[in-house]
């Protein structure tokens, strides 16, 4: 099943986009955590048909006139008949491809950096957008900046958690900022979960953020 989570324009508090997010059911309705079953799927090769899913999801909400954001996998990056259906999937529903927005993050970068920029041109000619996912947190965070056409920084929640009390962290965040907005690209806040660092983020300049004291995820109404 699918939830999602608000991704909040910090400049007019309107959300501007939502984040899709895969779970499970178990056999009495309860939820199951993507870390329970996700390795799984990668263990047995089940995460490209996950992935796929998700995305012809994705390419119906968009259709509707939602703005979607989708987290791939680094075997899917590879596989070209996804972009393929994806292109395939907008032509015929006339959607514009500005609505979806795939997010990498630096350790699917890192499996196979050609791969990933082959994939990130697919995505561009294309028209849709591409989010480096827990900005950061890996040593080559700006060799793939340089690298890949890179739409939004998602600043991982471990730069953002601890921000009120943090100096390290608020520097970090105001470079980061600083470091997009030179480039052109949008940052967006995860792991937002209180109103001191939802201020501070506003300071700052970081134009998007999610998290719980934003909105939790919750189920997806699929059109």
């Amino acid at each position: 099943v699918l939830h999602s989570q608000p991704i909040v324009d910090l400049a007019t508090g309107e959300t501007a986009s939502e984040e899709l997010l895969v779970r499970m059911l178990d056999e009495s309705g309860e939820i199951v955590s993507p870390a329970a079953f996700l390795p799984t799927a990668e263990h047995f090769g089940l995460i490209r048909d996950i992935d796929r899913w998700v995305v012809a999801r994705a390419l119906e909400l968009a259709a509707a006139g939602r703005n979607v954001s989708v987290n791939l996998s680094a075997r899917s990056l590879s596989d070209p008949g996804l972009t393929d259906a994806v292109e395939r999937g907008l032509r015929e529903t006339g959607t514009d491809p500005a609505r979806l927005v795939f997010e990498i993050t630096e350790t699917a970068a890192a499996a196979d950096m050609e791969e990933v920029r082959a994939f990130a041109e697919r995505v561009q000619r294309i028209g849709c957008g591409l989010a480096l996912d827990d900005f950061g947190t890996g040593f080559g965070s700006f060799i793939y900046l340089k690298h890949l056409p890179v739409r939004e920084l998602k600043i991982d929640m471990e730069f953002v958690r601890h921000i009120e009390t943090s100096p390290a962290d608020r520097r970090l965040v105001q470079s980061i900022v600083l470091i997009a907005r030179g480039l052109g690209v949008r940052t967006v806040a995860e792991g937002v979960e209180d109103a001191a660092a939802l201020r501070l983020l506003r300071e700052y300049g970081v134009d998007r953020a999610q998290g719980w004291h934003l909105g939790a995820p919750a189920p997806v109404d699929l059109p």
